[in-house]
């Protein structure tokens, strides 16, 4: 019998059911929807600031590391264990951003995270590292340690992070989220408005706002006309097929858009395009002429903006217009608006650069063939929201200082044609959000209650706080003030008060701020006007303003209404004016 040798040591269980646990916890906590985290002293435990990132990926990393150092299948790979679990941690966290940011969660993707993740699991890494180094030769290190390595995680995740009373940063980032693509315009096409509500709602939660509303939501419904399909335009010189080649190809929204009320249609290859004869307006003859034209047109009548606000005058020109298949106007700028009805005929408007427009349909030369297709689609009862948060009063909870601020916008227009809103509205969205940041704080707790509505369908006619003023959540008698936030993503001319001439004494409040602290360059006062969500309110006798800042970017309702084109000159100042005029009208202690 050959003598025995020492027996074999049994390999270690490398516990790879640890960081994979953990790594299925931290992603099933980071992907739930926001909306659907209940508002739960459970959930603060992992509440995914920028301090939590850090904890729960040293975590993450560590039991990477430990379970990589014991496995013997792969020994490369345990040798080199602290590369592999910071590799794996940081690509993870990464997976997660793209996930966060491009899928309606209601949640955010920040590269700062990002960061806080790496800076997490290289701490892990480096500690796990320099301490099996020191031990040489000893064992791995008990699960007991990591464990408590978890538990150590688990604390850094529930510490708070600070929240700044105004972070231009942090603003600039909500702009950025509300004018996103993935959030396609915030209109009614792939249901934008809800996704962005979606994202609000996790803000709210995340400054731990009291609800006015069910999940903060206040839902309504409004009738909508949609373009969710093709949105084409081409123009070529009148004549065979064989000329397509000079066909002139229009790009929508930058060339051209749909007019609100358009219908759906198609003119195919050949269709004629005629120019309305101003001459119908003044010569009786001309007029005949173009009515007989216009009532048998296969084709699309082009006019000006001029030309169609004459038509209201002239009733049987008009009611020709509208039996052609479809209508082309000439105008300025292209403005996009939304409608809640819609026509028969395709109406588009066109830039008149956009293409070599026919001057007359007597000119051989100049006679045009015109291609198009438009996809509508009238939704009706298509249901929305508004969202409602407050922060509780400590003195009179029962008087209220509101802000408001619309988060809807235009939506897509076309497969692939979208208006960002970043103007309007995602900046008076992220000053709101920074008010409600200031004063959920509890060393800035109010005296009177403050109240955060976000209102949804103002571009569809300030429908949203139509609706509220009708089925208020707060007694509207017992509402202080209101200031209705739109349009601060500028601010190099200083800023306007709407209804400043109406509420003079509060509006020489406004003064009297901004000349003591030079919050902003210059304010200006305007008289009644229904162009925001503060004027269901005021009509309702609330006392309410409307600030917008001048200066700056000129994009509005169009493509060009982007994060990157505001400067937010007059943001901080803005924030700091509103701020220190609500406290006077009682939101300080």
């Amino acid at each position: 019998m050959l003598p025995l040798g020492k027996p074999e040591r049994p390999a270690p269980r490398p516990y790879a059911a640890l960081p994979l646990g953990w790594a299925a916890v931290v992603l099933v906590l980071t992907l739930t929807p926001a909306d659907k985290m209940p508002i739960t002293p459970v959930w603060e435990l992992l509440s995914f600031d920028t301090a939590a990132h850090a904890g729960v990926f040293l975590v993450l990393a560590g039991l990477s590391w430990f379970s990589l150092r014991r496995q013997r299948r792969w020994p490369t790979l345990a040798l080199r264990a602290g590369r592999a679990a910071l590799l794996s941690s940081i690509v993870f966290g990464g997976l997660i951003e793209v996930m966060q940011y491009n899928m309606a969660l209601g949640r955010h993707g920040e590269w700062t995270d990002l960061l806080s993740d790496a800076i997490g699991a290289a701490l892990a890494v480096g500690v796990a590292t320099a301490g099996a180094a020191r031990l040489g030769r000893r064992p791995p290190l008990r699960v007991s340690t990591w464990v408590g390595l978890l538990l150590a995680g688990a604390a850094l995740g529930a510490w708070p992070a600070p929240v700044a009373a105004q972070d231009l940063v942090r603003a600039r980032h909500t702009i950025k989220k509300l004018a996103s693509p993935c959030l396609h315009g915030r209109g009614y096409v792939k249901h934008g408005e809800h996704k962005a509500a979606a994202y609000l709602r996790g803000r709210f939660r995340e400054l731990k706002l009291q609800p006015l509303a069910p999940d903060y939501t206040q839902p309504f419904a409004l009738d909508v006309n949609t373009f969710p399909g093709k949105l084409q335009l081409d123009v070529m010189p009148f004549g065979p097929l064989r000329r397509m080649p000079q066909a002139k190809h229009l790009q929508p929204g930058r060339n051209f858009i749909a007019a609100p009320n358009s219908g759906s249609g198609k003119l195919d290859w050949g269709s004629r395009l005629v120019r309305l004869d101003t001459l119908a307006f003044t010569d009786s003859l001309v007029r005949q002429r173009s009515i007989a034209q216009l009532t048998r047109l296969p084709g699309a009548v082009l006019l000006t903006a001029r030309v169609e606000s004459q038509l209201a005058h002239w009733p049987h020109l008009r009611q020709a217009l509208e039996t052609a298949a479809a209508r082309i106007t000439l105008v300025p700028k292209l403005t996009a608006l939304l409608a809640s009805e819609q026509s028969a005929q395709v109406k588009l408007l066109a830039l008149p650069t956009a293409a070599a427009w026919p001057a007359a349909t007597t000119v051989p030369n100049q006679m045009k063939s015109v291609h198009l297709e438009v996809e509508a689609k009238l939704i009706r009862q298509y249901q929305t929201q508004n969202l409602a948060a407050i922060v509780r009063g400590s003195v009179q909870p029962d008087s209220f200082l509101v802000a408001t601020a619309h988060y809807d916008h235009l939506g897509l227009m076309g497969k692939s044609t979208y208006f960002p809103g970043a103007n309007d509205n995602a900046s008076g969205v992220a000053l709101l959000l920074e008010l409600a940041a200031h004063y959920a704080r509890p060393e800035n707790r109010p005296a009177y209650s403050v109240v955060f509505l976000l209102f949804g369908a103002e571009e569809a006619g300030l429908l949203g706080s139509t609706y509220f003023v009708a089925h208020p959540l707060v007694p509207l008698k017992s509402i202080k003030f209101l200031v209705n936030l739109d349009l601060l993503g500028t601010g190099e001319q200083g800023a306007t008060v709407v209804n400043g001439k109406v509420f003079e004494a509060p509006y020489q409040r406004l003064l009297a701020l901004n000349e003591a602290h030079h919050y902003l360059p210059a304010l200006g006062a305007r008289g009644r006007a229904a162009n925001s969500d503060h004027f269901p309110f005021s009509e309702a006798g609330v006392p309410a303003f409307f600030i917008y800042t001048r200066g700056g970017s000129t994009a509005y309702h169009d493509v060009n209404d982007r994060p990157e084109a505001l400067s937010l000159a007059g943001f901080a100042g803005a924030f700091g004016l509103v701020r220190d005029f609500l406290n006077e009208l009682g939101a300080a202690r």
